[in-house]
């Protein structure tokens, strides 16, 4: 076993002597390791939430970064709702933002996930649900991770073996009748952010429909909303800009809200995916009600 106790690994010169695969990767629960970031039971697996630092926003929302080999173009930036001329007591309206910027490359989130198991000395750990795919390509992002959120990383090379039934942790039922964009504002204005922006307009915009019930995202999906139609279909919002919303079957949205998003942008059982731009509204409104 290795402990790294620092904040980045540059490489994975100091695990280069072990077995890549067959290493697991995490920490042991001694306190509240597994409650910090949102695991209670054995077989519970997650996206770490954004908020632990730059890795895990990454990991959970994926990143862009300007090409500057390319010449600028005008973009769509983002839509501020304002009074108009300073009056305060005026309807807002929506005005869109443009700018001419350096084409974006759009980088895809790692979506590197945590779980909570047992070893073979029957103690609990949180580990990273090691795919080959995260082994092959990501496994110095997941180190960071762990160090990113617990400050320490063990490398375990035997004595843990994932044979659990395991359950993605990411999404809770909204009290009956409160309404997404309500409850995002409470969380904007408790962490002082303002509350005036296009992301809760969005959010009230879906509020308008009638739906059987709605549900948060937890965790990695933080800002993430579905409201289940009592009818055909289950829409997946969300509040943070630059993603998409997603219009999947009603029947199947439990199994397919537990995808990450990833798997859910590959999988065939995606109604419809519509990008937030300034059309965004009429585009929703035609789909949704196509669908009723």
């Amino acid at each position: 076993m290795i402990v790294l106790r620092q904040k980045r690994l540059i490489n994975l010169k100091k695990i280069s002597g072990l077995n890549l695969d067959e290493i697991q990767i995490g920490v042991p629960v001694e306190t509240n390791e597994a409650e910090k970031i949102g695991l209670h039971n054995i077989g519970d697996m997650l996206i770490p939430s954004s908020s632990f630092g730059v890795k895990c926003k990454r990991n959970a929302y994926g990143y862009a970064y300007s090409d500057k080999t390319k010449p600028k173009a005008r973009r769509y930036i983002c839509t501020n709702w304002i009074q108009p001329f300073g009056n305060e007591h005026a309807y807002p309206v929506a005005i869109d933002i443009y700018k001419k910027c350096y084409p974006k490359l759009e980088i895809a989130p790692t979506e590197i996930e945590l779980l909570l198991c047992t070893g073979e000395d029957e103690k609990k750990y949180v580990i990273v649900d090691l795919t080959n795919k995260i082994r092959n390509n990501y496994l110095l992002d997941a180190i960071n991770i762990v160090l990113e959120i617990y400050n320490v990383c063990y490398i375990f090379n035997n004595g843990i073996k994932v044979d659990c039934i395991k359950t993605r942790c990411h999404w809770e039922i909204l009290p009956p009748g409160e309404k997404p964009s309500i409850h995002f504002e409470k969380q904007l204005r408790a962490n002082n952010k303002d509350t005036n922006t296009y992301d809760v307009e969005r959010l009230k915009f879906l509020d308008s429909f009638q739906v059987e019930k709605c549900v948060e995202g937890t965790n990695g999906f933080n800002g993430y909303y579905a409201y289940v139609f009592d009818k055909n279909i289950c829409v997946l919002e969300s509040a943070v800009y630059g993603n998409a919303t997603y219009i999947i079957p009603k029947e199947s949205w439990e199994i397919l809200s537990q995808k990450t998003k990833l798997e859910l942008f590959v999988s065939d059982k995606v109604i419809a995916k519509i990008i937030h731009t300034s059309n965004w509204k009429e585009q929703v409104s035609d789909t949704i009600n196509s669908l009723l």
